[in-house]
């Protein structure tokens, strides 16, 4: 009966070429989403500043607002007067109308935008584990090169010195 050796059996060159070429396609592919991420980073900013002027136009509008609330206290009586009123009323809710539009499409573009968010944190998180992995099998083949190397260099030492 043979017993079985506990040592692994060596990786050969064509092995070890695929496990670089594996880990070369992981660190791109982790560069490929690290660039999805920035690209991400960079709607997201864009939302943002969306957001931002839909707030100073909220700001505006609810000035108008109170600005003809003040106007229609003082129940004016001259027809000029309330014609120019209720055309300031109709821009004011035209205003509104396109308010809530664009803060509809911003919203549905944020919540895509966090959807997104979520399935790039969920592959980076893959793609980190996959790097550190990767990392141990190099350490790995380093390791192997560096003791063939020693054993190479004890071999001819040995030949050299029984020579």
């Amino acid at each position: 009966m043979s017993k079985l050796s506990s040592k692994p059996k060596p990786k050969s060159c064509t092995d070890i070429q695929d496990e670089l070429a594996t880990i070369k396609q992981l660190c791109a592919k982790h560069e490929v989403l690290c660039l999805s991420f920035n690209r991400w980073k960079a709607h997201v900013e864009q939302n943002d500043a969306q957001l931002e002027i839909l707030n100073d136009t909220a700001t505006s509008l609810r000035f108008r607002h109170k600005m003809l609330a003040d106007m229609l206290a003082v129940k004016p009586n001259e027809s000029e007067v309330l014609e120019k009123l209720q055309k300031e009323i109709r821009a004011v809710e035209s205003q509104v109308d396109i308010w809530i539009r664009e803060l509809s499409e911003i919203n549905e573009v944020r919540t895509h935008l966090d959807m997104e968010f979520i399935k790039l944190r969920s592959k980076l998180q893959r793609s980190m584990t996959n790097i550190e992995i990767a990392h141990l099998d190099f350490d790995k083949i380093e390791k192997h090169h560096r003791d063939i190397w020693k054993k190479f260099l004890y071999n001819t030492r040995q030949l050299s010195s029984s020579s």
